[in-house]
């Protein structure tokens, strides 16, 4: 596997891999993308859990990492069902109304604090620096984004790409997409995640499998 990961080291994107160590597969795909486009700052897990309020057993929101990326000149585009602003302006409730039931309800259950988020989303979206497209990202968005500068992340269903019943939203970083198949850093609980190789049909049929996908882009260049 080492020699596998080298391998790959050389022949794409060098992104450092970080593992899953609960909950946090959010936590750890923002690790990898900053230590990939901020190299020099040595940026680690356990810093961007503070940044971020990270409590373990508890999934990590995107918005006040986001915002600390912003403030040191990465551009983020992101493009997601979820009406942001509505959200921002309304509370909770407009989260609810925004994402199927089952949906909201694994992010109620798994999040420490919604309303805390709420006021993170506001900062967020106020950011000179950040883009959004409100609507549910499609496929052809994803190679769209995956051929411009920068790197993207993907939030998809687990159960899907890991050939089980059932739902679970999660993050993995893209590494390269190839006529027949993607290759991600998934953040997983063992480990074995790095360079993972899945075909174009089931790593998109994960994506498809969330009613309420999400896409972001992030990028030192508007």
């Amino acid at each position: 596997m080492k020699f596998l990961e080298i391998w790959y080291d050389h022949c794409m994107k060098k992104v450092p891999y970080h593992d899953n160590p609960g909950n946090a597969c959010a936590l750890a795909c923002y690790t990898m993308i900053a230590q990939y486009l901020l190299p020099k700052a040595d940026i680690t897990f356990e810093q961007l859990g503070k940044v971020g309020g990270w409590r373990k057993g508890y999934v990590m929101w995107e918005f006040p990492i986001w915002k600390w990326l912003m403030d040191r000149g990465v551009y983020i585009t992101d493009y997601d069902a979820i009406d942001y602003k509505t959200w921002a302006r309304d509370g909770v409730d407009a989260l609810k109304k925004s994402v199927p039931q089952k949906e909201f309800d694994w992010y109620n259950k798994n999040t420490y604090d919604l309303n805390e988020v709420t006021g993170h989303l506001q900062e967020v979206l106020a950011h000179n620096h950040f883009t959004f497209n409100q609507r549910k990202p499609t496929w052809e968005d994803i190679v769209a984004e995956y051929n411009k500068p920068g790197i993207c992340d993907i939030v998809l269903n687990s159960k899907t790409l890991n050939r089980e019943e059932g739902f679970a939203a999660h993050r993995v970083v893209l590494i390269e997409i190839t006529d027949s198949e993607v290759i991600f850093h998934d953040p997983n609980h063992d480990g074995s995640g790095s360079y993972r190789h899945e075909s174009n049909d089931h790593f998109r049929a994960a994506f498809e499998a969330m009613e309420s996908p999400a896409l972001a882009r992030y990028s030192l260049t508007s």
